[in-house]
């Protein structure tokens, strides 16, 4: 069953849950209207040169374009591994601060993020967002509280651990212990097992009302080993003799693919008007993977450039500066107090957060961060 789903590309799209429909039980009077709806998007494993923008073999049309219509980071930086980086997206401080510093969360450590530090979602919760998951955790789910749908998110829908197949979910840490990891929620998404990863991301959108603001968090999986793409993505790259980096370049097409399915939505259902898009890697690629970070020296798992500086951009109506390139200095920490603050939801005490709010950084070149000021943050 296993070969006959690979080879019959499928594109089954998810509807993602039903609870979408059971949007935030407040009075829409006192919701902030004007506060822009937010998707970030969050890649597994993607290499620095793995992007069309940056000169690579592979097809990205639609994060080219996106990139190209919004605001380039090309001093961007992560950690090297992906539990770290996630943390830090999801909290604002660095990992050494919640623990998540050793290394990242396997499936059979009793360890998540600590349940007393504010997360993004929970805060933009509170300022009346609709808050939403679809991808992968592995932020730890050794108990209850420490399932996305503890931490904020009204709705989750992927995997708890680093990684599994793309096609039937199965995950493992070590041959004796494997299981099935696709959740809708707090259960086993057992239904859906044979549809590829990638692709679960489409009608996500259709039953929200654009006047209330979301939070669209889409943590792809993708370009994570096991390296699998379906056919139709495969054949795209038929005269790439290398096996590793085929499959891989036809990953990076399936994330494009993806990426360009929901800002659809966004446009047709009128979301994109008040929308902040966020695209980032959770770390370096890993050329023994298929990746590549050309210019850059190293990889995943390494504290070289080409294992903590990423890919990634901003797209939105709402930038006072498009089509430009940022050079200034941003860390993937500085995502929770800049999408906070984008929000009008309130930081807490900001001297516990390792992140600045760069967003006067990235949509209009000045002031630049406190951290860079010695050098030109935007160029065209």
């Amino acid at each position: 069953m296993k070969g006959v789903c690979r080879s019959a590309a499928p594109l089954f799209t998810v509807a993602m849950l039903s609870r979408l429909s059971c949007l935030l039980l407040v009075d829409t009077k006192a919701l902030n209207v004007s506060a822009p709806h937010i998707v970030f998007f969050m890649v597994d494993d993607q290499g620095f040169r793995d992007v069309g923008y940056h000169g690579s073999d592979i097809h990205t049309p639609v994060l080219d374009h996106l990139a190209s219509e919004g605001v380039k980071l090309e001093n961007y930086y992560v950690q090297p591994i992906c539990s770290p980086s996630r943390s830090q997206l999801m909290t604002g401080r660095y990992q050494i601060h919640t623990g998540l510093q050793h290394s990242i969360i396997r499936s059979r450590q009793p360890l998540c993020l600590p349940p007393d530090v504010p997360t993004l979602p929970e805060k933009l919760r509170q300022a009346g967002y609709s808050t939403h998951m679809v991808g992968k955790w592995h932020l730890g789910f050794c108990r209850p509280e420490c399932l996305p749908t503890s931490r904020g998110f009204q709705t989750f829908l992927g995997s708890l651990t680093g990684s599994g197949d793309h096609f039937t979910f199965q995950s493992c840490d070590g041959a004796e212990a494997c299981g099935f990891d696709l959740h809708d929620g707090e259960r086993p998404a057992w239904e859906l097992s044979g549809n590829y990863s990638t692709l679960l991301v489409k009608q996500i959108l259709r039953t929200h009302n654009p006047n209330k603001p979301v939070f669209l968090y889409v943590a792809l999986q993708a370009v994570h080993t096991p390296l699998q793409a379906p056919a139709h993505l495969l054949q795209r790259y038929h005269s790439v003799d290398n096996r590793l980096r085929r499959h891989y370049a036809a990953m990076m097409s399936g994330v494009d693919e993806a990426v360009g399915r929901v800002v659809q939505e966004l446009r047709e259902r009128g979301f994109y008007r008040n929308s902040v898009i966020v695209y980032s890697s959770d770390n370096g690629g890993q050329p023994l993977s298929g990746g590549c970070n050309w210019p850059l020296r190293g990889g995943k798992g390494s504290y070289w450039e080409g294992g903590v500086r990423a890919v990634g951009f901003v797209h939105s109506p709402l930038l006072a500066g498009k089509g430009k390139v940022s050079r200034a200095l941003i860390h993937i920490s500085d995502w929770y107090p800049t999408l906070l603050s984008l929000a009008g939801a309130p930081l807490g005490d900001s001297r516990l957060l390792d992140g600045h709010d760069v967003w006067e950084s990235i949509s209009q070149g000045l002031p630049c961060p406190p951290r860079a000021r010695s050098a030109p943050c935007i160029s065209q």
